[in-house]
């Protein structure tokens, strides 16, 4: 890519509704709220803006088409987001895309932008060339493709003239969420793993002021004869920083870049540890990405919490501990 990005029906209850709906209709009593359901849902057509451009970032479910107006080779995204506990699914309604004009639609778990991946591949669970699904013709895909995070990206290059697809998009419940971009710049997030051995990251497309609220990364229990069995206590050692370096399995990084993958960001800071009384200093972060990444052995259940908001460069308290070279100001 060469430019910047920046309901369905529920059909468990749709044969009732259904089956309601033609006692009704064979009354000629028909009721509004049984047709409002029923009506097939809304289209968002999906257009060039006047400079050509077709970025596309999207935050709803619903209904998604486009159209080629012709005589374009521009590589085009539909870039959507759900909340972080959520998945991200394609199915497609529509689709014609020609071979012969060299049309290509690509179905990507993930985002890309410039050659980078969220999340990174290092830490992706699919591998890097699965994560890719390229077609075209007539035959659209048969089958819903189901994201393994809160973000997936349609690209594609349809150069024939009305030419193009209709694809409905959902969200899912995701009870143990670990990649998510955020869609807002400030916020408290809680990253955790679950017990699992996996990496798990957060990315805010904006410079962020980071604050710890409360870790528990790498805890050690706390044996003590007069606690319940049942209850488990953690030492608390406070934030240990470059834990990463002390050559420790469990950590975690808060990063910054200009681009989407993690494993190419700089570190401004890591730690590990456990601490429940939120921290006072910030982490400022001037890059055009934000990155909190938890890296987890499995052999901890680990969280961290953070507090996080606009990096204000004029601030008299704002002191950044990365800036990267997109965002140094020039005199």
């Amino acid at each position: 890519m060469t430019q910047n990005p920046h309901i369905s029906l529920l059909h468990a209850c749709r044969t009732d509704l259904e089956d309601k709906a033609v006692n009704i209709i064979a009354t000629n009593a028909i009721d509004d709220e049984v047709l409002e359901i029923l009506r097939p849902e809304p289209t968002t057509q999906l257009e060039h803006d006047e400079n050509g451009q077709c970025i596309f970032v999207k935050t709803e479910e619903g209904v998604y088409s486009y159209v080629s107006p012709g005589n374009t080779h521009e590589v085009c995204g539909l870039y959507v987001i759900a909340e972080p506990d959520q998945f991200v699914a394609f199915e497609f309604e529509e689709f014609d895309v020609s071979c012969s004009h060299r049309g290509l639609l690509s179905v990507i778990d993930g985002w890309e932008l410039n050659g980078q991946f969220f999340p990174g591949t290092d830490d992706h669970s699919v591998p890097r060339k699965d994560r890719y699904h390229e077609y075209c013709g007539v035959t659209k895909p048969w089958k819903p493709f189901h994201m393994s995070q809160n973000v997936g990206l349609i690209e594609f290059r349809i150069p024939g003239k009305g030419e193009g697809f209709r694809v409905k998009v959902s969200f899912i419940d995701n009870h143990k969420p670990c990649n998510a971009v955020l869609q807002r710049p400030q916020g408290v997030y809680t990253l955790r793993n679950y017990g699992r051995k996996i990496n798990c990251t957060v990315s805010i497309i904006f410079p962020e002021s980071i604050r710890v609220l409360a870790a528990s990364v790498a805890a050690e229990e706390r044996v003590e004869s007069i606690s319940p069995p049942s209850e488990k206590q953690f030492v608390e050692t406070g934030i240990v920083k470059e834990c990463a370096k002390r050559g420790l399995k469990d950590y975690v990084e808060i990063k910054g870049g200009d681009g989407l993958d993690p494993g190419q960001m700089v570190v401004a800071e890591d730690f590990c540890g456990v601490d429940s009384a939120p921290s006072q200093q910030k982490v400022d972060v001037a890059c055009g990405n934000t990155a909190i990444r938890l890296v987890s052995s499995g052999e901890f259940d680990n969280s961290v919490t953070i507090a996080y908001d606009l990096y204000d460069p004029s601030l008299e308290s704002a002191s950044p501990s990365l800036i990267c070279p997109t965002l140094l100001e020039t005199p």
